[in-house]
């Protein structure tokens, strides 16, 4: 979005809280389709509390972090697309009458004044025009308003820089994902209505898509973190241990039935908030709408009870998102450890990936 696209491969970079995931891949078009296979992937743990809440901590120990992720994935391409999510960022959909570009674009500017909580001088702007969904009777244009604080960026940029790679490119999480779904699930993509939720370590990020158009774009402020700290509390666990409990082992001396209490309390929380998310949009513009099918991905989304309990409560299909069921990878030369067991953690690099820049 803060960004040229043109046409050479870059390096989708996921700086995330916990850990910093990278995918470079090669692009080809298969008929009238953009196709992918993977040329390069990494991924590797930071240091605790090297980024906390979104915020660089320890700009040190990420910049290493980058560092040692290009080396140990041998890649060779400094040419790196970053994203951003959390409460520095905006997204806002808002609705204006069709117009000249150089009128829109003055336009763009009055509406962000008014609708960014932070002075307009310390954002960096940007907009992209939403495709109307099929039968939507609306001639005004819908334009999805997206604004980041200008510190935000800066700190990534500065690691970026001090990690000897070239930042072509800002997105925002959202986005990513809607490009990893659109070539993956093209049929979903283009014919349902889908809802695709990430849920990273302090960020849940979500999108709908309706038919092939983007219609909403949330962050919320839950995580896996929450379910971490209530874990460690409820079950007086140290934090290596209450990572594992959420990767599927569970620690012995604590009963299964008070674990499965409190997963299940904790897993009703991060429903609640999202089902907030779903009711707005469904409550939109007086259509009515229903969500048809619901992907998850991101740390959570291997937690057994997870896919299950959204099922019950929205009483809709829920499947762990895969990022690479129409983008070829070849495990003879690649490991097939981020194919076979992490590739929820991918979404978001995947969809950066799918980026390119000028020759």
């Amino acid at each position: 979005m803060f960004g040229l696209k043109s046409n050479k491969a870059v390096v989708g970079l996921d700086i995330g809280s916990t850990a910093i995931k990278a995918v470079e891949l090669r692009a080809g078009t298969k008929g009238k389709r953009a196709v992918y296979d993977v040329a390069k992937i990494g991924y590797e743990a930071l240091p605790r509390d090297a980024i906390v809440e979104g915020a660089i901590v320890e700009p040190a120990a990420v910049v290493e972090t980058i560092k040692t992720l290009f080396e140990k994935s041998k890649i060779g391409n400094r040419d790196v697309v970053i994203s951003v999510s959390g409460n520095s960022v905006i997204i806002k959909k808002i609705s204006l009458p069709a117009m000249e570009t150089e009128e829109l674009a003055e336009s763009i500017i009055w509406e962000a004044k008014h609708n960014i909580p932070y002075p307009y001088e310390e954002t960096h702007v940007d907009y992209a025009i939403l495709k109307p969904p099929p039968g939507a009777q609306e001639r005004n244009l819908e334009i999805l308003l997206v604004a980041v604080k200008k510190d935000k960026i800066d700190a990534l940029r500065s690691v970026i820089h001090q990690a000897r790679k070239n930042l072509e490119a800002v997105e925002v999480d959202a986005f990513a994902l809607s490009n990893a779904l659109e070539i993956n699930y093209p049929e979903d993509f283009e014919e349902k209505t889908t809802a695709l939720v990430n849920i990273g370590a302090n960020v849940t990020t979500l999108v709908i898509t309706e038919k092939g158009s983007p219609q909403l774009f949330r962050d919320l402020a839950i995580g896996g973190a929450f379910f971490l700290d209530n874990i460690r509390k409820d079950l007086n666990l140290g934090p290596d241990a209450a990572e594992s409990l959420l990767r599927g082992d569970r620690p012995s001396g604590i009963p299964a039935g008070e674990i499965e209490a409190v997963l299940s309390l904790n897993i009703k929380g991060l429903l609640g908030e999202i089902e907030k998310t779903f009711t707005f949009y469904q409550a939109e513009n007086k259509r009515e709408k229903k969500i048809e099918q619901i992907y998850i991905c991101g740390g959570l989304a291997g937690l057994p009870e997870l896919a299950s309990a959204f099922e019950a409560k929205f009483e809709t299909k829920t499947v762990i998102f895969d990022p690479f069921r129409r983008v070829q990878y070849n495990e003879k030369k690649l490991s097939p450890v981020y194919y076979q067991e992490m590739a929820s953690f991918f979404g978001v690099a995947v969809g950066l990936a799918t980026r390119q820049k000028e020759k």
